[in-house]
């Protein structure tokens, strides 16, 4: 941690009318505030609303044009850092914990070394032993599970949530003074996004300046001392937490604390089954991906699928998909073999069963268009037209003005509301859906929901619901299956899950 900010001697960051143009567009325009030692502030609000441009400012990292009366870093004056200056700065005195870790993990480098660019940056005296014991340290400190195995894998050899804890820990191995955390837990399930809220909790206690992009407001009021709402590039609230969150003053802030999730509170019957996996089992090497998982889904039901980051989940999803081949087990869909075909085979049905992904920027060719993007998979179904993408757009609240930007071009939501509409444009009756609205804020995330549940009363849609948050999966699901390392340990309607768990996990999660 740098001595600025051990000795509280000046505020970690001040910020004074930052703007950040792209083009003639300002996306971030006019704002201020400032964070001291040992404080955390939170900047909440919609997706493009300037909050991830404000991030990449402080880091020297915007893909705009900057200004700035103050940009104060640890008392140094950033206003005119080129980029040498900006890496002396990084990662010692301030750091981004980013919310798309498989984008910044550098997906050709072993989980260790990406760790220990930080300390062979910023700590060039010591020893290689030194170097690995830190980044194991690091990662046991973030929660990782069989941390030095972890270190020599690829970032494509974890779930989401096992490469966001290495993410995080990336950031914190050389202890700066300041850490920019932008949807620090997006990917972490309910257990272990408390764990890295009490490791956040206990380094902004030993003076850790944290500035916080999120939208769970629950995370915001667990950790945040202020708290900043932006929309449209300015701040329109700032103040206590406690203030903001239980007397809002502004239209805009109590628009977001009215847009969370709630518990259903109907049940779907469901019709015949129309998708069903049977003792599948998915190994990796000596380590078993999935055991003995069975499960199936009724005709407009959702099954919500809930459970640890590492526990199963997306890899049942890959099965279901037939994207990947089990070891034993196989699914059926509409109580026909489906995993077991050849792909020349399943090709003809693919149409019938789409996937939301949960890391839309990886799923995307970056030379594309949006436009593009969903044409492409138009295509495979029916004759493009420009209105059909635009009702694809419409349906998952973007518009024209969204055709020709590429996915580096969109705010984190607006890429995930793309990923929607294009499992959408096959026009497909059953949706595998990957924590869809991760990435979202509380307003998008609550519009993109009742978008999913929508389409599912019109077209009788049945979904496959993976997610973390048990709020969401409360909200959307019909039944529920519980994964802990592998295998289903509970599963039933979701009323009797949710009100009386049986297995000890379940109970766990519903605590935390």
């Amino acid at each position: 941690m740098s001595s600025a900010a051990a000795c509280g001697e000046v505020p970690v960051l001040r910020v004074e009318n930052l703007v950040v143009t792209i083009g003639s567009t300002p996306v971030v325009d006019g704002i201020s505030f400032e964070l001291e030692p040992g404080e955390c502030l939170a900047l909440v609000g919609e997706s493009g609303s300037g909050k991830t441009m404000t991030a990449n400012a402080l880091l020297g990292l915007s893909p705009g044009a900057v200004t700035a009366d103050v940009l104060s870093i640890d008392g140094r004056d950033a206003r005119g850092y080129g980029e040498r200056d900006w890496r002396n700065l990084r990662g010692r005195s301030v750091a981004l914990v980013s919310q798309d870790a498989l984008v910044a993990l550098d997906p050709l480098r072993r989980v260790g070394a990406e760790v220990a660019e930080a300390l062979e940056v910023h700590e060039g005296s010591l020893t290689r032993a030194q170097v690995g014991a830190r980044v194991i340290q690091s990662l046991q400190n973030v929660a990782m599970p069989d941390a030095a195995a972890r270190a020599t894998q690829y970032p494509h050899e974890l779930s989401g949530g096992l490469r966001q804890r290495a993410l995080i820990a990336s950031a914190l191995v050389a202890g700066p003074g300041l850490l920019v955390a932008d949807e620090p837990t997006t990917a972490l399930d309910a257990t272990v996004q408390a764990q890295i809220l009490d490791l956040l909790g206990e380094l902004k206690a030993q003076g850790l300046g944290l500035l916080l992009i999120s939208h769970d407001l629950t995370l915001v009021a667990r950790l945040a001392d202020r708290v900043a709402v932006m929309r449209e590039g300015r701040i329109v609230e700032t103040g206590a937490v406690a203030e903001v969150l239980g007397n809002p003053r502004h239209e805009y802030t109590r628009v977001l604390l009215a847009a969370a999730p709630t518990p259903r509170t109907t049940f779907v019957e469901g019709g015949d089954t129309v998708l069903e996996a049977r003792g599948l089992t998915k190994r990796y090497g000596a380590r078993t991906a999935v055991d003995d998982v069975s499960l199936s889904l009724r005709a407009g039901q959702t099954l919500g699928i809930v459970g640890e980051s590492g526990s199963g989940k997306s890899t049942v999803a890959r099965l279901l998909l037939a994207l990947e081949r089990s070891d034993a087990g196989e699914v059926l869909l509409d109580g026909e073999p489906w995993s077991v075909q050849a792909e020349a085979q399943r090709r003809a049905r693919r149409a019938r069963i789409q996937l939301i992904d949960q890391d839309p920027f990886g799923a995307f060719d970056p030379r594309w268009s949006v436009e593009r993007i969903l044409g492409e998979s138009v295509a495979l179904s029916e004759k493009v037209s420009k209105q059909r993408v635009l009702e694809l757009l419409h349906q998952v609240g973007l518009g024209e003005a969204h055709l020709n930007r590429r996915a580096r071009e969109l705010s984190g939501g607006q890429r995930q509301r793309v990923a929607i509409a294009r499992a959408l444009a096959r026009r497909p009756g059953i949706l595998v859906c990957d924590e869809p609205v991760s990435a979202l804020d509380v307003s998008i995330q609550a519009q993109v929901l009742e978008l999913l549940s929508s389409l599912q009363r019109e077209l009788g849609l049945s979904m496959i619901f993976i997610s973390h948050d048990l709020a969401v999966i409360a909200q959307m699901s019909d039944r529920i299956v519980v994964m802990k390392d592998g295998a289903v340990v509970e599963q039933g309607e979701a009323s009797s899950v949710l009100r009386e768990p049986r297995h000890p996990f379940t109970k766990l999660l519903l605590e935390t």
